[in-house]
C-alpha cells in the first residue's frame, strides 16, 4: 500500500486526504431507506391509479394501464400505423402471458394468421411512409 506520510499532489479526482471517508466508514452509512421506490413500484402504482375518461358509455373511470390499451386500440382502428403495430404486438405478448397460465383463452390458428399478415402489412406499410430522414409521411 502507498505510504501515507508520501507527498501528494491534490488535483483534479485527487482530493485532499483529510476530505476523504475514512476507512470502515462510507458515503452513505444508512444506504436506500426502506419506504423508497424502486423504479418498477412506481410504474406500477402510476399504472393502476384511477383516470375518468369519456366513452360512448358516458364517463367511466378506469385504471391508467386500461386507458392507455383503449387509447392504442382507437388510434389502430383510426389508421394510426404506429399504434396499431404496438397493439397487435400487445395482443400477442398478453396471449403469450395468458397461455402460459392455467384456464386461458386459446386463440384460433386463423386468428393467429390474421394478425400476423395484419402486422406484416402495417409494417410494410409504415416502412413504405416512411421519409428517408425517419420520419412518417400522413
Amino acid at each position: 500500500m502507498a505510504d501515507e506520510n508520501a507527498p501528494y499532489t491534490v488535483g483534479y479526482g485527487k482530493p485532499p486526504s483529510e476530505g476523504r471517508f475514512q476507512k470502515g466508514h462510507s458515503g452513505n452509512p444508512k444506504g436506500r431507506p426502506k419506504g423508497s421506490k424502486n423504479l418498477a413500484g412506481i410504474v406500477l402504482r402510476e399504472a393502476r391509479q384511477k383516470v375518468r375518461i369519456n366513452s360512448s358509455r358516458g364517463t367511466r373511470t378506469v385504471t391508467k394501464a386500461e386507458a392507455t390499451v383503449l387509447q392504442f386500440a382507437n388510434k389502430s382502428i383510426q389508421g394510426d400505423l404506429r399504434a396499431g403495430c404496438e397493439f397487435i404486438a400487445l395482443i400477442e405478448r398478453s396471449e403469450e402471458s395468458a397461455n402460459s397460465g392455467t384456464g386461458s383463452l386459446q386463440i384460433g390458428d386463423l386468428d393467429r394468421q390474421v394478425l400476423e399478415n395484419l402486422r406484416r402489412r402495417m409494417t410494410s406499410l409504415q416502412s413504405a411512409n416512411t421519409k428517408p430522414n425517419g420520419k412518417v409521411s400522413e
